[in-house]
């Protein structure tokens, strides 16, 4: 018997079960981002080695990104992303970690915390979240 079906059936017997939205709800206590975030939905260029993915955003922060409906790397992958703020026609050029996957309800979804962005990027997002 594994320890996952060994803690289920202490469960059982204990008279607990566990819902999913409970289990949802206390990885977001954990939620340890210090820095506002925004709604952002637009494509982003990923760059993970020697392949290239285009993903679509959920939110953004100074501190990273939150990809909705994506197939998580596995944690502590690294990453560079590429991409234009609306209104802005400069492109932002970040490099980043996988820091948290499986975020939505479907289990897809990939959270990406900034380690380095290229030249003014950090001021501009910045600046596009006090907008926001």
């Amino acid at each position: 018997m594994s320890s996952r079906d060994r803690r289920a059936n202490e469960r059982r017997q204990a008279g607990k079960n566990v819902s999913v939205d409970r289990r949802q709800q206390e990885r977001r206590l954990g939620d340890r981002r210090t820095t506002d975030r925004v709604p952002l939905e637009l494509w982003m260029e990923e760059v993970s080695g020697d392949d290239v993915y285009f993903r679509r955003t959920g939110n953004v922060s100074p501190g990273g990104v939150f990809f909705d409906r994506a197939i998580p790397h596995p944690l502590r992958t690294a990453v560079t992303l590429k991409f234009a703020l609306p209104g802005d026609k400069e492109m932002v050029v970040a490099r980043g970690l996988v820091v948290s996957a499986a975020g939505a309800k479907d289990g897809l979804g990939m959270g990406v915390k900034f380690i380095s962005i290229e030249g003014d990027g950090a001021k501009r997002i910045r600046s596009y979240i006090r907008k926001g």
